[in-house]
């Protein structure tokens, strides 16, 4: 395949996938089938993606600083699963600071903007 048809291939898949995003709702609500996304029992699951793909973590305690973490979940977190049987809080500052969204027990759900973009500690509350 040529240089040119490369670039129009990579153009028409790059239109193709961000009009695909701009129609997902933006609402904060559970996407495709949780019971497929990876977490823990009894656990609390942040994911880099939403509907629970890319990096992501399964925590049984906070994470005071998710910029410590590998993944590049801080201030990236598009989805969240709570099996931990308590409620967590997610917070737009490291050490738990300036609460943002309270995560009740059982929900999975992606994100809403602009939340998603602010997330930098999450700990049970």
């Amino acid at each position: 395949m040529s240089i040119r048809k490369s670039r129009l291939a990579l153009g028409v898949a790059a239109f193709v996938g961000t009009a695909a995003m701009l129609a997902v709702p933006t609402s904060a609500q559970a996407a495709g089938d949780p019971a497929t996304w990876p977490c823990d029992p009894s656990e609390f699951c942040i994911y880099h993606d939403g509907q629970g793909g890319g990096a992501h973590y399964s925590l049984s305690d906070g994470a005071s600083n998710l910029g410590q973490l590998a993944g590049g979940l801080n201030d990236h977190v598009w989805s969240v699963k709570n099996i931990s049987g308590s409620s967590w809080c997610l917070y737009r500052d490291a050490d738990y600071e300036n609460e943002i969204q309270v995560i009740l027990d059982g929900q999975a759900l992606d994100l809403a903007s602009p939340v998603r973009d602010q997330v930098s500690s999450v700990g049970e509350c």
